[in-house]
């Protein structure tokens, strides 16, 4: 049997009552066991067609089936509470993510990836976890998910973007007055890496990176989403919401 962690959520339609049903119906999936789940949490809808208001909780599975086969099952309770993809991001009766399966690193892209690319830094993710199993170790962060979680609770948010265009501060400037408890950063050149790994470092945009880029690519917070779609301001107000800011 192998530990998973799966993320569940909505904001269609009565949510916890779906996410109740989406409980039952794994455990009555072939070899899927529900061995425990998270309480509920309302969370800040990301991005700018989501819709309302999300409630959101993790649950701790054991399994007999492969990634892909315990992923095929995810999909198919999704489907039986009437899940649509017609809008990207877009609003939904119910969300399944496998976030974790064991301390397996998976890229079988598009179709899977494991640990789930954005569950280190999403507030609406790690605050069910954190109840759940605040000692699990990400395994390609090497970091617990409480320690994942205390980089997003510290105030104000350190947020750095990688600047090599010099293009970014006016989207900055409008940010920060937007989320006054975040600390907002260009990096142009070595001279502006803080000394410490705090908050999260972005990569905006596509193309060759100068070698002294290198420590930044190394930090727990660096966070490429070069190539999301979405225009860069939205992108990063997608990233704030996310923290929990």
């Amino acid at each position: 049997m192998t530990t998973c962690l799966i993320g569940l959520g909505g904001n269609v339609g009565n949510v916890p009552q779906t996410i109740v049903g989406a409980l039952q119906a794994l455990s009555q999936s072939t070899g899927v066991r529900v061995e425990r789940w998270s309480s509920l949490y309302r969370t800040v809808p990301v991005g700018p067609d989501a819709g309302g208001e999300f409630v959101n909780a993790a649950a701790v599975l054991e399994t007999t089936l492969s990634p892909q086969e315990l992923l095929g099952c995810l999909l198919s309770v999704e489907s039986g509470f009437g899940r649509e993809r017609d809008v990207v991001w877009g609003p939904r009766t119910l969300d399944l993510d496998l976030l974790f399966f064991g301390d397996e690193v998976i890229n079988d892209l598009p179709v899977l990836q494991v640990p789930h690319s954005g569950c280190w830094y999403r507030r609406f993710v790690l605050d069910p976890l954190f109840e759940l199993v605040p000692e699990f170790v990400h395994p390609e962060k090497r970091q617990t998910i409480a320690e994942l979680r205390a980089r997003l609770l510290a105030r104000p948010f350190r947020l750095e973007v990688l600047d090599l265009a010099r293009s970014v501060d006016p989207i900055l400037r409008s940010l920060q007055t937007q989320f006054p408890d975040s600390e907002l950063h260009a990096i142009r050149q070595p001279e502006d890496i803080g000394e410490e790994d705090q908050g999260l470092t972005i990569r905006l945009d596509s193309g060759p990176l100068p070698p002294w880029t290198a420590p930044l690519k190394s930090r727990v917070g660096w966070l490429d989403v070069s190539t999301r779609m979405g225009d860069r301001q939205q992108k990063l107000i997608n990233i704030l919401r996310s923290v929990g800011l």
